[in-house]
């Protein structure tokens, strides 16, 4: 019997819509704050009538590149060129020059990224810009800027073949490159006085070491512009992007300033089984307008925030459940004893979230566990496994406060404790952190090498994809890269992974034969357009995330009349979280404004 009978929900050939729930309240109501008084009091106005016809011809005008050849017609496959600004591209341009900063809410397929290329040119005073991207998208970004640089007055790009004196000029930089320990003081010596965030939601965790960077720079120098682009700055929470907001537009911030109050909102607006009465916020609100939407009413009409609010595609989405065949009686089992705290091969989690992940594992059919092949005792494995523990306990702590350069990330951390036990003593300008539990860690923690290693229990969710992949032309998007080699070779097909080639050859398929993609590697900025059908054989449980991937096919320059997406929801870990991203979804939607493709 499938899992959705056992549940007593009968499979239906399209996906039901999310179940309004009505909200528990278990917290106090949200209360009144200088924050709200602020918000209450900022100047609204409609974006859609705030420029005019001649604003934006006079600003094409002046960024349009002198008339020349052009490869357009000649690019693979041919595309038209780009003479005109979408209105939402000319909005933003428009409003960055006369506020000095953006929250820009602004969906897949709206021409982000023209958008961020001719920033720094109408941002006033301009001279040196930061442009961050993630690192996916870097042979999308090399293709664009010739694509865009033909027919635009780009800025000078740091470190290309042509400077134009007294243009800005633009460094390109990737979220994972200012995740390197090298990039502790990268901003520092760029300098820019302008920084753009293109898929801002990559610097939502002030708690990761890229984003403490980043905010470091701005607390040093708070005159810096910031330019922030989004199709989803909040997948779980406003928490996500309320310090992008406040860096963007200071006192003009539609979010709280002070983090007590956007922890108090975000009770009333995050989505949760537990919430807080609107409270104070409903003086946010419209008569029976729901909190989420007078929030996004009122922070779309606000100087400096540019959000769209309909999609940028007209054409059917058909998302439908894949039931693929009877899931084998003993992966039930164990995919049971998982949730009970214990992995097939009788190791006992220690949290919740290891049996959560195994579970999951466990309904693609393998699980993830350590090898040692050098044949360590399993006394000293112990051993390791606890002095590891409280050195990243150490560690993490340490990064709770107040992180300094040299000293913000895990891999600067153990530097600086090397440097702290030296002997004889280290006496360089570098910081050192005397750290109690690094002498006991440092003696063993090349003692034990671990590998890791998938087990495989069953392929029968494998041969279900390998068949989908085999009967038609899509892309069958998976988590786990180890089963996504497994499918592409018994389909006999294709497999991206991570990585700078894999983004570079995904982007030349022309849709003859179908592909197994990462969802990690893939989800966001490319255009795969060249596919209309999909096959979800790992669903993730992130509303973001979905509406990321599912704009990789679903997006502009789509010509199937349709783009169709088949979803496993085979076990009730699959089940539920395809039902979490809907809700999360819909939480989106709701306070974005922007139309969620996982949504009816």
């Amino acid at each position: 019997m499938r899992l959705l009978d056992r549940l007593g929900l009968a499979p239906s050939p399209s996906v039901a819509p999310p179940v309004e729930r009505a909200p528990v309240y278990g917290r106090a109501p949200v209360g009144y704050s200088a924050d709200l008084s602020r918000i209450l009091a900022l100047p609204r106005r409609d974006l859609a009538t705030a420029y005019s016809e001649t604003d934006v011809e006079a600003l094409e005008a002046q960024l349009r590149a002198p008339p020349g050849p052009c490869g357009c017609v000649a690019m693979s496959p041919p595309r038209t060129c780009p003479t005109r600004l979408r209105r939402v591209q000319a909005q933003a341009l428009l409003e960055a020059s006369r506020v000095g900063g953006i929250l820009g809410p602004i969906g897949t397929g709206h021409g982000k990224e023209l958008t961020t290329f001719l920033m720094p040119m109408v941002m006033p005073s301009c001279r040196v810009a930061v442009l961050f991207i993630p690192a996916n998208l870097l042979p999308q970004f090399e293709a664009e800027w010739g694509y865009y640089g033909a027919h635009w007055r780009l800025p000078n790009l740091a470190g290309g073949r042509w400077f134009r004196a007294g243009l800005p000029v633009l460094h390109v930089v990737t979220y994972n490159k200012l995740s390197n320990q090298e990039a502790t003081d990268l901003l520092e010596r760029i300098r820019p006085d302008l920084v753009i965030l293109n898929e801002a939601h990559n610097l939502k965790d002030p708690r990761s070491a890229r984003t403490g960077r980043f905010l470091r720079y701005f607390e040093k120098h708070p005159r810096t512009r910031l330019v922030a682009l989004s199709g989803t700055f909040a997948s779980k929470s406003i928490k996500d992007y309320a310090h992008l907001s406040r860096l963007a537009l200071g006192e003009g911030s539609p979010l709280p300033l002070a983090h007590h109050v956007v922890e108090e909102w975000g009770t009333a607006l995050d989505p949760g089984k537990v919430v807080a009465p609107p409270g104070a916020m409903d003086r946010l609100c419209e008569p029976g307008e729901h909190v989420r939407e007078g929030f996004q009413r009122r922070r779309n009409a606000t100087r400096g925030v540019v959000a769209t609010e309909e999609s940028a595609l007209d054409k059917q989405l058909i998302i439908r459940p894949r039931y693929p065949g009877p899931v084998p009686a003993q992966l039930l089992a164990l995919i049971e004893f998982a949730h009970a705290g214990e992995r097939p091969d009788g190791e006992q989690f220690q949290e919740q979230l290891q049996a959560v992940a195994c579970a999951r594992q466990l309904s693609a059919g393998f699980y993830h566990r350590w090898r040692y092949p050098r044949g360590e005792p399993p006394e000293l494995i112990e051993q390791w496994f606890a002095r590891r523990k409280a050195w990243n306990k150490e560690v993490w702590e340490e990064l709770k406060g107040k992180r300094r350069e040299h000293l913000d990330s895990p891999g600067l951390l153990t530097k600086a404790a090397i440097r702290a036990h030296m002997t004889p003593p280290y006496e360089g300008d570098k910081p050192v952190w005397h750290a109690g539990t690094w002498s006991e860690w440092s003696e063993i923690h090349n003692a034990v090498q671990p590998e890791p290693q998938a087990v495989w229990m069953s392929d029968f969710l494998v041969m279900d994809a390998a068949e989908w992949a085999r009967s038609r032309v899509g892309i069958v998007w998976v988590e786990y890269p180890e089963m996504g080699e497994r499918i592409a070779k018994a389909a006999g097909v294709p497999f991206y992974g991570g990585g700078k080639t894999a983004s570079e050859a995904i982007l030349r398929e022309t849709g003859s034969r179908t592909v197994v993609a990462s969802i990690k590697a893939h989800s966001t900025g490319k255009n795969l357009q060249q596919f209309s059908r999909n096959l979800v054989v790992t669903p993730p449980s992130d509303g973001a995330t979905w509406e990321q991937f599912l704009a990789r096919t679903h997006r502009p320059g789509q010509q199937a009349p349709s783009v169709e997406v088949d979803v496993c929801i085979h076990t009730q870990d699959y089940f539920k979280a395809f039902a979490t991203a809907r809700e999360r979804a819909q939480f989106i939607q709701q306070t974005e404004g922007q139309p969620q493709k996982l949504l009816p």
